[in-house]
């Protein structure tokens, strides 16, 4: 209960916190997030930092989580990509979208698990980015 009241209330914060820097004027530059404030905030919400809980998080859309692990220092193509061919095959557009927008490789697996479960438009954002078969 006190996992899940803590995960409520981070997310409330980073739906704040990008509510904001959206309303901010864009000639400013937010401050860099401090990677072990990132891996506090993520034992808060009661994630482990490890590879298999980031390709997890983005598997189930949870940005939040995201954004904290590539703050903390993930890579994103951590586990050959995990974390994309995760979100790509459970069909996470928005995720697929931010986790290439990070730098992930466009993987000919993530465009398999998208093709495979019919995502069609995942499958295009894939391509369009450079993945091959």
């Amino acid at each position: 209960m006190a996992r899940s009241a803590a995960r409520k209330a981070l997310t409330a914060l980073a739906f704040s916190a990008t509510v904001l820097a959206a309303l901010a004027p864009t000639h400013t530059l937010a401050a860099a997030p401090d990677p072990a404030q990132a891996r506090k905030d993520l034992k808060a919400m009661g994630v482990d930092y490890n590879g298999q809980e980031f390709a997890k998080a983005a598997g189930n859309g949870d940005l939040t989580a995201v954004n904290l692990f590539l703050a903390a220092g993930m890579d994103v193509n951590e586990g050959g990509g995990a974390a994309l061919g995760l979100a790509a095959g459970r069909g996470r557009l928005d995720m697929v979208k931010h986790l290439l927008s990070k730098g992930a490789k466009p993987t000919a697996n993530a465009l398999q698990y998208a093709r495979t479960r019919g995502h069609k438009d995942i499958e295009k954002v894939l391509v369009d980015a450079g993945a091959k078969e």
